[in-house]
């Protein structure tokens, strides 16, 4: 009789105390995933928001960079184009300083090529105050990288822009081979040093709803150490009308 009572008390006693240990576990898991995703400032972008988040791994290291914006962002964009800044969350250790979301109602040089609605988003590696002293027609805007550093594939344009440097493109890809710009991946430098990474996409293309990721090709030696892309991804949630632009994959590379 004294077992059959041990039994009946313990054993809602051993099943309450599986249920606080399977609570407490899941809590856990639910703030070590919180720990891992660092989100900043949600802003103002034309009729729509954005916001930008770094994902980590369980050792803190960057594996994601990048924003997302709501569908309606899109919506009765400028004739006259726009610019927006995005910050980075704070407790970034990215190489990433802050974010650029820019619209070209009208396109850029090269003509018959990039002259198309779209969107450049560069991340820049350097400060704002860095930025604002470059110059276009400078000899610093001239002065390239040594060979090593360029990225595989890639070639300059001529020229460059002010706040901003000279933009590399990939050579082959399919724009410059008889087919409409819809995507693409950039490299920036200035002063001899590449400064930045830019996915660049056309307005036409984000009104397709993508769902991509695309290998980033890398550079043979890097100037400064830290954490590079190896892809980039341009997606979108039908359900939350959110689009994700981001670079993935992030590795950490050293300077040589």
């Amino acid at each position: 009789m004294k077992k059959r009572y041990q039994r009946i008390f313990l054993q809602p006693l051993l099943l309450l105390i599986i249920s606080i240990l399977l609570n407490a576990c899941s809590k856990d898991d639910n703030i070590q995933d919180q720990a891992r995703t660092l989100l900043g400032e949600d802003i103002a972008v034309g009729k729509g928001t954005a916001q930008s988040f770094i994902i980590m791994n369980s050792n803190g290291d960057p594996e994601r960079i990048g924003f997302t914006f709501t569908a309606s962002t899109l919506q009765d964009l400028p004739m006259h184009g726009a610019m927006y800044e995005i910050p980075v969350p704070k407790g970034n250790n990215t190489m990433v300083d802050h974010i650029s979301f820019d619209y070209n109602a009208h396109g850029h040089e090269p003509p018959g090529i990039y002259d198309v609605p779209h969107f450049d988003i560069h991340f820049y590696n350097i400060s704002k105050a860095e930025r604002a002293v470059i110059k276009s027609n400078t000899p610093e805007m001239e002065l390239l990288p040594p060979p090593e550093y360029v990225p595989i594939d890639y070639a300059a344009i001529p020229g460059g822009d002010p706040n901003m440097g000279k933009h590399w493109t990939d050579t082959t890809g399919a724009e410059f081979h008889g087919k409409p710009f819809d995507k693409t991946f950039i490299y920036g430098s200035y002063n001899g040093m590449f400064i930045f990474h830019e996915a660049m996409v056309a307005l036409s293309y984000l009104k397709t709803k993508p769902n991509i990721s695309v290998p980033v090709k890398q550079q043979r030696k890097v100037q400064v150490g830290g954490y590079y892309p190896t892809n980039f991804s341009i997606s979108f949630d039908e359900s939350k009308q959110l689009y994700t632009v981001s670079m993935d994959a992030l590795q950490r590379r050293i300077a040589q």
